[in-house]
């Protein structure tokens, strides 16, 4: 039994699983602070 055989005998509970990973990942992305107006040091020569 392979890694993959589940995930292919199973297509609806894989993408069930695929939305479920993407929507946690939408909403942590937006939980990451992001500042409007980073301070940024400007490299000079």
């Amino acid at each position: 039994m392979s890694l993959s055989s589940p995930f292919i005998t199973r297509p609806v509970a894989t993408s069930l699983l695929m939305a479920g990973i993407l929507l946690v990942g939408g909403v942590a992305f937006k939980q990451l602070p992001v500042s409007a107006l980073p301070q940024v040091d400007y490299p000079t020569i």
